[in-house]
């Protein structure tokens, strides 16, 4: 081998494995060579949340369009239902969806929603919701981003109250940088809660949603890893 070559080469070898690497540890953190450890598990059981809870019915599942499962790499991994509360009549929008931390943490409504049709009133707010677990032992302390959007014009719903939250299978929490918190974590759940709403903080159909209904959603989180 001619002295001039041999750097050439081994750059070349150096570049190849650390791309194989690279790629290597990329496919384990988004689960391409596999599904995790668990994730079978806490896939089934948010599909297996009632579409009954309390005075709350869902009678339809939705979709999350194609383009948006590809880009969360979620594929038969959440749940999209209206749920209606059969006293009041109130519609609240659930999302529950596990899948890799590191994509689905990074997607809030506060980015993702809006546009030509609405723009965000303020800046997301945090609320802590506290309830009591179905089996009466304790209870959980949850906090959930809160934004509202408002319509642009009047051709459009006046508001739009959005929760959302990430858990790792425990509470849900409301934090900044939710990326770096799951780090930990190769999946995480996440929840987001909608629906329209009036101007006061009093005409919260969402915070009433998830009062009622988290001791449920959180029977149905298991442990990630």
């Amino acid at each position: 081998m001619k002295r001039s070559t041999a750097p050439l080469l081994i750059g070349t070898v150096v570049i190849a494995v650390i791309t194989v690497a690279i790629t290597l540890y990329a496919g384990s953190r988004t689960g391409r060579w596999g599904a995790f450890r668990g994730m079978d598990e806490a896939r089934a059981s948010i599909k297996a949340l009632p579409k009954e809870i309390g005075k709350w019915k869902a009678e339809e599942e939705r979709r999350i369009g194609d383009q948006a499962v590809a880009m969360l790499n979620i594929q038969d991994s959440y749940i999209s239902r209206p749920y209606v509360n059969t006293d009041t009549r109130e519609t609240v929008h659930l999302t529950l969806m596990v899948g890799p931390s590191g994509r689905i943490t990074v997607h809030t409504p506060d980015i993702c929603f809006g546009g030509r049709d609405y723009e965000k009133e303020s800046a997301r707010t945090r609320v802590p919701i506290t309830v009591q677990t179905l089996s009466g032992d304790g209870e959980k302390k949850d906090e959930f981003w809160r934004v509202n959007f408002s319509g642009r014009s009047l051709d459009v719903n006046n508001r739009i109250s959005f929760y959302y939250a990430t858990s790792a299978g425990n509470n849900w929490q409301a934090v900044a940088n939710p990326r770096w918190e799951f780090r930990a974590f190769r999946y995480v759940y996440k929840i987001q809660a909608e629906a329209y709403s009036g101007v006061g903080e009093d005409d919260d159909a969402v915070k009433r949603f998830l009062e009622e209904c988290l001791p449920t959603i959180h029977k149905h989180l298991t442990q990630c890893y």
